[in-house]
C-alpha cells in the first residue's frame, strides 16, 4: 500500500500561525528588515499534541546588519542565521535546517518612505526517521504494547542530507512615520532538492508565497495592524488573514510597553486568537489554533499552541527610524 499510494500522499514545509513573527521562515528579504542593529528570534509551536505529540517546530534565528560603513546611508546589507527543527509523531521523523540568510535593501528615496528589499537564503537539510521511536502495528497486542516487533527495519538509509534555495523580494511604503505599507513574495525549494529514505527519492515541490500588511495609528496610543500570508505548494493552498490592536502605556516603571490583542483566520476552518506584549527590546507572542473544520472525527476540535520571542539590539524609537514591518 505504501508503494502504490505514495504518489497520492501530499506533505508541506513546516510553517506558523504567526507568520509575522517569523521572518527569517517567511521570507529571506525579511532579513535585517527590522528597526535595530541586531535581532533575535525564537518560535515553539506545537500542533495536536494529544495525538502522540503529532507536530512539534522549533525555531532560532539572529540577524544583522552588516557593512554600514561601506554602503549608501539609507540602505542596508544584512546576514541571517535560521535553525529550524520540526518533529513528528514523538521524534520519529525529525527535519533539522540550518539556514544562511543575505538581504540588501535598497532605498528608494532619502526621506525612506519607499524601499525595495531582495534576499536569498540557502538551506542545508537533514531529514532522519528514528526506527527506535516507531511504535509498529504488531507491538500493539490485546495484552499491551510489547518491546520487539515482528518487522524487520532497515537501518541503514534511515538519514537523508539535501541542500536548496529560498528567494524573496518585498516592497515597503511609508508615507508617515505612523503609517506603513508593504507587500513581498517568496520562492522555496527552488532547486527542488531530491530527498528519501532507502531507494526511494521525491522531489521537494515548490513553494510560492505572497505576503503583506499595514500599520495605521488608531488615537493617541494605539495601532491597527494588519496583514494576511497565502502560499501554495503543489495541490496545496492556504491563506492566513487578521489585524490586531495594539495599545502603548507610557512610562510604565520607567519602560516602554505596548500591548496586542488580535485574530486570524486561517482557510482550513481555523480562528488563530493572538495576544502579545512588548517590553523595551523584547516582544512575546502567543497563539492558540482552534480548528472547527468538518473533517475533524469524534466531535473534538483540535487545538495548536504557539509561542514568538522577539528581542531587538539598539531599538530606535525617534522618528527618523527605519520603517519595517512588525506585522
Amino acid at each position: 500500500m505504501a508503494v502504490f499510494f505514495s504518489n497520492a500522499l501530499r506533505a508541506q514545509d513546516p510553517q506558523f500561525s504567526q507568520f509575522f513573527s517569523s521572518p527569517l521562515t517567511l521570507n529571506p528579504a525579511l532579513t535585517g528588515n527590522f528597526n535595530g542593529t541586531t535581532r533575535l528570534v525564537s518560535n515553539i509551536r506545537s500542533q495536536n499534541a494529544d495525538y502522540n505529540n503529532a507536530y512539534n517546530t522549533k525555531t532560532a534565528s539572529v540577524d544583522f546588519n552588516v557593512l554600514s560603513n561601506k554602503i549608501k546611508q539609507y540602505d542596508r546589507f544584512s546576514v541571517g542565521v535560521l535553525l529550524l527543527s520540526d518533529q513528528t509523531g514523538n521524534k520519529v521523523l525529525t527535519n533539522n535546517h540550518l539556514g544562511l540568510s543575505l538581504a540588501y535593501m535598497k532605498a528608494l528615496d532619502e526621506e525612506q518612505k519607499r524601499s525595495f528589499p531582495l534576499g536569498f537564503q540557502a538551506v542545508h537539510n537533514n531529514k532522519r526517521f528514528n526506527s527506535s521511536n516507531a511504535l509498529l502495528e504488531d507491538q500493539i497486542t490485546p495484552g499491551g504494547i510489547i518491546n520487539v516487533s515482528g518487522d524487520n527495519i532497515v537501518n541503514s538509509g534511515l538519514s537523508k542530507t539535501a541542500v536548496d534555495l529560498n528567494a524573496g523580494i518585498v516592497y515597503q511604503y511609508a508615507p508617515t512615520s505612523e503609517h506603513l505599507y508593504y507587500i513581498g513574495g517568496a520562492l522555496f525549494n527552488i532547486l527542488q532538492t531530491q530527498k528519501g529514505f532507502g531507494n526511494n527519492s521525491s522531489a521537494v515541490p515548490l513553494r510560492k508565497t505572497i505576503h503583506g500588511g499595514m500599520m495605521s495609528p488608531v488615537g493617541y496610543a494605539g495601532a491597527f495592524h494588519a496583514s494576511f500570508h497565502f502560499q501554495q505548494q503543489k495541490e496545496f493552498n492556504q491563506v492566513l488573514i487578521g489585524a490586531a490592536y495594539s495599545h502603548y502605556i507610557k512610562d510604565v516603571l520607567s519602560a516602554y510597553i505596548e500591548l496586542y490583542a488580535g485574530a486570524w483566520y486561517r482557510s482550513d476552518e481555523t480562528v488563530i486568537p493572538y495576544i502579545g506584549i512588548e517590553w523595551n527590546y523584547w516582544r512575546l507572542g502567543y497563539t492558540n489554533d482552534i480548528n472547527f473544520s468538518h473533517q475533524i472525527t469524534a466531535g473534538q476540535l483540535r487545538y495548536s499552541n504557539e509561542l514568538s520571542l522577539y528581542y531587538t539590539l539598539n531599538k530606535d524609537r525617534s522618528t527618523a527610524r527605519v520603517r519595517c514591518p512588525v506585522f
